[in-house]
């Protein structure tokens, strides 16, 4: 069905996602230059923080992450820091039953380059079943995605740069992978308004449930964590707010718009828009004047919001064909579909 431009470009409106608490929060909201052992803070974690070497420390200031589009992510208090004199290594259990079908959020930062590992480690009990990293084997920036249950299985997510704030997101799939078994899909830097589809790493692995989180820095190499968040959804661990860029570049598209529609909303699509409007039936489309001019010498009815249509239909009678008396009045209300949609009348007789 064919639609007016107007329209068209209105209904490209402002997508959000419906955001509900995650399973499991921690903001690091803790006094800056603490040691995390101990500490107990965020939300749905039945314990504290424990240690297997050295304690990672609290950060003096917390990490933040804005996508393309102007969406700011929420954040609180500051961040973890695995720097230090020895290798660092603290861990927190997430109680039980073992955890899966969840989506895995964080703020990942590798300050500088080193040949040591630092990441983001999720275990079950004591076996370690999948990492996000920066490996030993390379003293580039790049994340990896790892299936700690096969040696040797590293991915790169083909993303990370030093000193870079970088949002981590992932999705554990039970039995999603092939064959049945689990999957883990990566997703670096998305946008916060979409729930991403297309990942920048995968792993397959025989079963990837977890119950313990780790953060570690080997050598007490740096790499700061922060709003580490487990939830449901991609929206659970991704709750934001826009940032108020309506429109960026000036092409009467928001920012958000042209996130949507895979445009970058840093550079005017108005050249394109312009020729839409001088040459909509180049695309199927109508405008409001080519719709009215549909009429053919009828009457077009415009909707008042989401009021019901009211057709009112009169029945004249004549004996000289100049003076008209009302013989019968009909009046019907008609509820449209949902969405958009075009109505006409058609009067038949028998």
């Amino acid at each position: 069905m064919k639609s007016t431009l107007p329209a068209l470009l209105a209904g490209l409106g402002v997508l959000t996602c419906a955001q509900a608490a995650p399973l499991f929060h921690e903001p690091f909201a803790y006094p800056a230059a603490s040691s995390l052992t101990g500490l107990a803070g965020g939300t749905g974690w039945p314990g504290a923080w424990l240690v297997d070497g050295g304690s990672v420390s609290v950060t003096s200031a917390g990490l933040q992450y804005t996508d393309p589009a102007g969406h700011i992510l929420t954040v609180s208090g500051l961040a973890a820091n695995t720097a230090g004199t020895v290798t660092t290594r603290s861990l927190r259990d997430l109680g039980s039953p073992d955890i899966n079908n969840v989506w895995i959020s964080f703020l990942y930062q590798l300050p500088a380059s080193n040949g040591k590992f630092e990441g983001v480690s999720f275990y079950r009990a004591t076996q370690q079943v999948f990492t996000v990293s920066n490996p030993s084997t390379t003293t580039t920036p790049a994340i990896y995605l790892t299936n700690n249950l096969v040696a040797g299985t590293g991915t790169s997510t083909g993303q990370g740069v030093f000193g870079q704030t970088h949002l981590v997101v992932l999705k554990l799939t039970k039995a999603g992978g092939t064959g049945g078994a689990d999957r883990v899909q990566a997703f670096i830097d998305p946008n916060l308004a979409n729930t991403p589809s297309s990942p920048n790493a995968t792993i397959d692995g025989t079963n990837f449930d977890f119950n313990r989180v780790r953060i570690a820095g080997q050598d007490g190499s740096a790499l700061l964590v922060d709003e580490l968040r487990i939830g449901a959804s991609f929206a659970d661990v991704t709750p934001h707010v826009f940032s108020g860029d309506l429109d960026a570049d000036g092409d009467g598209l928001s920012s958000e718009q042209e996130a949507i529609l895979g445009l970058n909303p840093n550079i005017s699509d108005a050249s394109l828009i312009a020729g839409i409007q001088a040459h909509p039936d180049w695309f199927g489309l109508y405008t409001a004047s080519g719709i009215l001019e549909l009429a053919s010498g009828g009457v077009i009815l415009q909707r008042d919001a989401t009021n019901p249509v009211s057709l009112i239909f009169e029945v004249q009678q004549s004996e000289d064909l100049v003076n008209w008396d009302m013989l019968e009045t009909f009046i019907r209300r008609i509820e449209p579909p949902a969405g958009k949609n075009f109505l006409r009348l058609r009067i038949e007789t028998p």
